[in-house]
């Protein structure tokens, strides 16, 4: 049989099944030599005997540490409890790592979800009867938060409404809790915070306008959280990629409102250090969407970017004044005035 067509190929296909088939990450997955034999009768057609799958397994491991896959002295497939299994090679992705990476993209709406599919045949034995749950890359989600995601990554592949509590964390517990039902569209992860990208129904049966309804939720703000199987899902428009898109690349939503247009800042500073700072310090938060004069090295410059009448970005406007030296125009007169009416409150008590 050593001579065939079929048996040219049996090494590879071990190596193919024993790769694709056995998790390195589970003790308790393993295949016995008479399963072997029926996967590789299966494929071929033909019934190996024992002793040429055993020579195959030796020069797998063999082939293993001559290219790397394992270190010197280790065996890649081996004997345990009668069976056999497999350990780790070189540039293989953990069973976290493998999962991390598909529920990234399956909550990534700009990422062709064919990846998903790409990487699960890759590693099926990390996938068998399905994979449902989020696991985060530090293991230091709380079980309720995982249940969280797992419940809003549905609602965002089955297109279904998200119907859930939202308030404020204060002294361990959720105050001023609001009712909120929306439609999901993307889960997101910044300054150690999740937070889900949805549509407001509400906003949304008011003025049938995808962009303007959108909103962004911190998960650790939200409970008793239920898919809406009878409420209508709002977030499948023909052009919900690209207002998302734009949504994403805009500044952060804790600068946005109903009313954001494009605010123009001025900055003036003799040093050219100082200068670069204050405007590094701000950037770093809004998502600039042009530069006006770019010529710190002459003491100003000129930025604009998109922001409503909102707390935050009065806050973001006090950082640039604690910087000595700088000036800071601001061509808004509303936000100017809220501005001034924030500190006169702050400095009067």
């Amino acid at each position: 049989m050593a001579n065939t067509e079929k048996s040219k190929l049996k090494t590879l296909l071990l190596y193919d099944y024993f790769l694709k088939n056995i998790n390195a990450y589970d003790e308790n997955s393993s295949v016995s030599l008479p399963d072997i034999q029926n996967y590789l009768l299966n494929v071929t057609g033909v019934e190996f005997e024992r002793k040429s799958i055993y020579a195959d397994i030796k020069r797998l491991n063999e082939f293993a540490v001559e290219v790397g896959l394992v270190k010197p002295g280790e065996e890649w497939i081996y004997l345990n409890s009668r069976k056999y299994t497999r350990g780790e090679i070189s540039y293989e992705l953990s069973l976290d790592e493998a999962r991390l990476i598909v529920d990234a993209i399956r909550t990534t709406p700009f990422t062709d979800s064919g990846l998903c599919e790409k990487i699960e045949k890759r590693y099926p034995a990390y996938f068998k009867g399905g994979y449902k749950a989020l696991i985060p890359h530090d293991n230091t989600v709380k079980t309720k938060t995982k249940f969280l995601l797992n419940t809003v990554r549905l609602s965002i592949e089955k297109k279904q409404a998200l119907v859930f509590k939202y308030g404020y964390n204060f002294a361990g517990g959720l105050r001023a809790v609001s009712d909120k039902t929306v439609s999901a569209l993307a889960l997101d992860f910044e300054n150690g915070y999740y937070y889900l990208i949805a549509v407001d129904n509400e906003v949304y049966e008011k003025c049938h306008d995808l962009e303007k309804s959108i909103r962004r939720y911190r998960v650790d703000r939200m409970k008793s959280y239920i898919l809406g199987y009878k409420v209508p899902y709002y977030g499948d428009e023909p052009d919900k990629d690209k207002i998302l898109e734009k949504y994403l690349k805009n500044s952060i939503d804790a600068f946005s409102s109903e009313t954001s247009r494009l605010i123009t800042i001025t900055l003036r500073c003799d040093d050219e250090k100082t200068l670069l700072r204050a405007y590094g310090a701000f950037a770093n938060d809004v998502k600039i969407k042009r530069i006006g004069a770019d010529q710190p090295d002459k003491g100003i410059i000129e930025f604009s970017f998109d922001a409503g009448p909102v707390p935050t970005l009065f806050t973001q406007l006090f950082k640039l004044y604690t910087f000595d030296g700088l000036k800071v125009e601001i061509d808004d007169e509303e936000i100017r005035e809220k501005f001034r009416e924030y500190l006169n409150r702050a400095l009067n008590g």
